[in-house]
Order: structure tokens, then sequence, then C-alpha cells
């Protein structure tokens, strides 16, 4: 695949001087059938270890499974919700729990209201002029 574009070096009226670009894409596809997992992916490993900069590589890799896999996947799933928990019922929040309750009983607190909700309420009573 080629793709080819031209730029003006320049703006406004040198438009006649400008310059020619060139990508060329090379392409390969590799199909293996029925071949040993562990071996397509050490071979993978192999590739990627050893591949040319500028050179990419994309591998689709596919395997069959046995009748029924979904309902172990269920249980999968659900054992990794069960370890997931505890780690989620603590995200958020700071290691320090006392400085967090302090802020909040701060906030609660009577005075820290007045004083947040007073100077806006006398602003706003006091005459334009």
């Amino acid at each position: 695949m080629k793709e080819r574009w031209t730029i003006p070096r320049s703006s406004f009226i040198h438009k006649r001087s400008q310059e020619n670009f060139e990508r060329i894409t090379l392409r390969r596809l590799i199909q293996i059938q029925d071949g040993n997992t562990e071996t397509v992916e050490i071979w993978l490993a192999f590739l990627r270890k050893h591949a040319y900069y500028g050179i990419g590589m994309k591998a689709n890799v596919w395997g069959y499974e046995k009748l029924g896999v979904g309902k172990t996947m269920d249980v999968s799933l659900e054992d990794l919700k069960n370890g997931l928990e505890p780690r989620w019922a603590s995200f958020g929040i700071p290691k320090n729990h006392e400085t967090s309750k302090k802020v909040l009983e701060m906030m609660s607190r009577k005075e820290f209201r007045q004083t947040s909700d007073g100077p806006m309420k006398e602003q706003n009573k006091k005459p334009l002029g």
C-alpha cells in the first residue's frame, strides 16, 4: 500500500515550491491452524523480542474451549468480585482515617457553617450605593 501526499514548503505566493512524501506499507499474513498454544505463544514472543524498528505486528490468537465455558466464567467472575470487594471498600479513602474524620467534624460544626454562610448574607443585605 502506497500513501503519497504533497505539502507546500511555504505559504501564500510560493505555491510551486512543494515537497512530496511517500510511505510504503508492506503486509504479510501468516496463519497457524491447529497449532499448540504454548508453541504459538513462544513464537510470538520471539518475534516481538527480535522485531525491527518501525515494523509493527498484530496477532489474533484464537483458541478452542469446551462446551459450557460460560458457566465456569460465571463462577470465576463471582470469585473475582468477592476478592475485590475489600479493595473497593477502601478506594478513595485516605489511609489516615482520623484526619478525614476530624475534617468532617470541623465542617459539621455550627461555627464553620456560620462563617461560611455569614459574610455572603451580610454582603447581599448592604445597599448598593
